[in-house]
């Protein structure tokens, strides 16, 4: 009786499915994923995946990484060309199967999520409204981030060397809010990026400052550097702030239990993702974050990037959605890998090709 229960479920699922043994061989499909790939079940086992997803090396590097980890992991827009078909973006949820520690299944969700940011933002009625009270929310939070500006600026004439720095630090925090708000307003389209040679260590020890001065103040944060890393192509401004929103969600992971969180770079010369233009893009400049948390919730890992889906309490499902059109618009690609214990968010990024 559970065995025929289960075989429901499993036709009745809406997304392709795939299942994959220690050799990478199929091992099975469900219904859906017949339809897409225009294949029976039966005559898929045996195959490589790699024959039917491709061997992007960010897909490979994903299944290697969930045996290793014996956790799952969510990958953010990967593009695969079928037979006589264009080439479809997906988003990919790998998860070692219970009790079957060798066979790994793989759920594709079709839609990009970012088309589905965009969508949402642009084509839902009531999220009109929501924009509405997003730009008033906005300019309220400015005048008041304008007195704090001055007010800071007023202090730094009576202070000593050692508070000028924590003043400074507050005006330049108060300038970038409003530029994150300016972004958040324009969140549906976001605005065009300056991409330049950024040292990724810089970005991050000021990410790491900022926490430990707040929401981090008692957390223990270590890092494993790379520290031959090169420039990366990227917006300071946009990487600090996603950066910061993945310390945040590493520090409220924690729960009651003091923080222990590591930041690791470090150099794959083989990860690549396809670009907006369709070209394959490196990314081989590697970011990640790990906590030692209770881990992120099963049943939202797939949705982990769309605005509005957060597994906090009061939470608004804005930070990740954000770090994913952040990545997004610098060609880069995000991943989580998330077991009871332990959530890494992996991400990598496009080195720049001058000044470093």
């Amino acid at each position: 009786m559970t065995l025929m229960y289960l075989d429901k479920i499993w036709s009745s699922v809406p997304r392709p499915l795939i299942i994959i043994d220690k050799n990478d061989l199929i091992v099975g499909i469900n219904p859906a994923a017949e339809v897409f790939f225009n294949v029976s079940d039966n005559n898929i086992k045996g195959l490589h995946y790699s024959s039917k997803l491709g061997s992007g090396n960010v897909l490979v590097e994903s299944v290697r990484a969930v045996r290793v980890s014996q956790g799952n992991s969510f990958i953010n827009n990967i593009s695969l060309e079928l037979p006589e078909r264009v080439i479809v973006g997906c988003n990919f949820q790998l998860s070692i199967l219970t009790d079957y520690p060798n066979h790994i299944l793989i759920g594709l969700d079709v839609p990009e999520i970012d088309y589905r940011v965009g969508y949402f933002f642009e084509n839902n009625d009531e999220n009109s409204s929501a924009s509405q009270l997003v730009d008033m929310l906005s300019h309220e939070v400015k005048n008041p981030l304008a007195g704090i500006i001055g007010a800071a600026q007023l202090l730094i004439m009576n202070l000593s060397k050692k508070d000028c720095k924590l003043a400074d630090l507050i005006i330049e925090e108060s300038r970038r809010v409003e530029s994150i708000l300016d972004h958040v307003s324009q969140f549906g389209k976001f605005k065009s990026i300056c991409k330049k040679p950024e040292n990724i260590h810089l970005i991050l020890d000021r990410a790491k400052t900022l926490a430990r001065y707040g929401f981090a103040s008692g957390a223990t944060i270590t890092e494993n550097y790379d520290p031959s890393l090169p420039m990366v192509h990227g917006d300071f401004d946009l990487l600090l702030q996603t950066f910061l929103n993945l310390l945040k969600n590493a520090v409220e992971a924690s729960g009651n239990q003091k923080p222990l969180i590591n930041i690791r770079t470090f150099y794959e010369k083989t990860l690549s993702v396809r670009g907006q233009a369709g070209l394959s893009v490196p990314v081989p400049l590697n970011v990640e974050i790990s906590d030692k948390g209770t881990g992120f919730p099963d049943n939202l890992l797939s949705k982990a990037f769309e605005p509005f889906v957060s597994s906090k309490v009061n939470g608004s499902g804005f930070g990740l959605a954000i770090v994913s059109k952040i990545i997004r618009e610098h060609n880069g690609w995000i991943s989580i890998r998330s077991v009871s214990g332990e959530t890494v968010i992996r991400i990598s990024l496009p080195v720049s090709q001058n000044g470093g």
